[in-house]
């Protein structure tokens, strides 16, 4: 597995100290809440910024402004967008006709692909698959890189990953070892797993995919009945913007299931 910085990362002369009205200490307090870089600060909104800064709007406005215009953001052409997109890396299921539904190559990056069906339709087994074929080299349909397992149900199991890599004539105790798994036991801390794979990826891991198995499990257990309806849709549309970001930021495949 090698290890490539992503190709968006702000360089070091550009940090978060840079930006008016962003010191030290508040810049610790955006690291501690997963804001990393000038990209992470960019997208965020006025409140958003205030709230997690605590600084007013009028600063935060003046710094994600700043960080906008350090990272260029704004049209471009749609040459310049197809550059960008030859960066995109894909990672084969293993199936040739599965591959072919998801346009040829397989599930990519920056984007995120979910699978849904009935219990036991081998939606796991394919976060599986993937967890394995992500580290395979570019040529044989892999993306050189680890792959990082949410697991919500207790579903992960390393001897199926086993069986996989060696079907594969991989060393499966190597291929387990570049899977990094984590067990969320609620919304909350599946969302905090996604500032952790942040920091990992800032430590020089190389992860080129986000498996979350399943994603709405803890929404639906935790709000309930048509009167929270709202309150969970809205939080699961945020989880599911901050995971957007992540894909597109750090130029990661991402994969979901979800039962119907």
């Amino acid at each position: 597995v090698k290890s490539d910085k992503p190709e968006e990362e702000i360089s070091e002369e550009h940090k978060l100290t840079d930006l008016p009205g962003i010191g030290p200490g508040i810049a610790s307090k955006l690291e501690s809440a997963g804001v990393y870089d000038l990209m992470g600060l960019a997208v965020m909104s006025p409140s958003s910024l205030a709230d997690m800064a605590g600084v007013g709007e009028g600063v935060a406005r003046k710094a994600i402004q700043a960080a906008r215009g350090m990272m260029n953001l704004g049209f471009i052409s749609g040459e310049e967008f197809e550059k960008k997109r030859k960066d995109v890396h894909y990672i084969t299921t293993g199936s040739k006709s599965l591959d072919g539904l998801l346009g040829g190559k397989g599930v990519e990056s920056k984007a995120i692909t979910e699978a849904y069906g009935a219990f036991g339709s081998g939606k796991s087994q394919l976060g599986f698959t993937l967890s394995v074929n992500v580290q395979l080299p570019k040529e044989q349909g892999g993306s050189e890189g680890k792959a990082v397992f949410i697991d919500t149900e207790g579903t992960f199991r390393p001897d199926r990953i086993k069986q996989i890599a060696e079907g594969l004539g991989a060393q499966a105790d190597k291929v387990l070892k570049n899977i990094l798994v984590a067990r969320s036991f609620n919304s909350d801390h599946q969302i905090l797993l996604l500032d952790k794979i942040g920091e990992m990826i800032k430590s020089g891991e190389p992860i080129k995919l986000i498996v979350i198995d399943s994603l709405t499990a803890h929404f639906r257990a935790e709000f309930s009945g048509r009167g929270q309806l709202a309150d969970r849709q809205q939080k699961l549309n945020k989880y599911l913007h901050q995971l957007m970001r992540l894909a597109e930021q750090y130029n990661l495949a991402v994969y979901v299931t979800n039962q119907v």
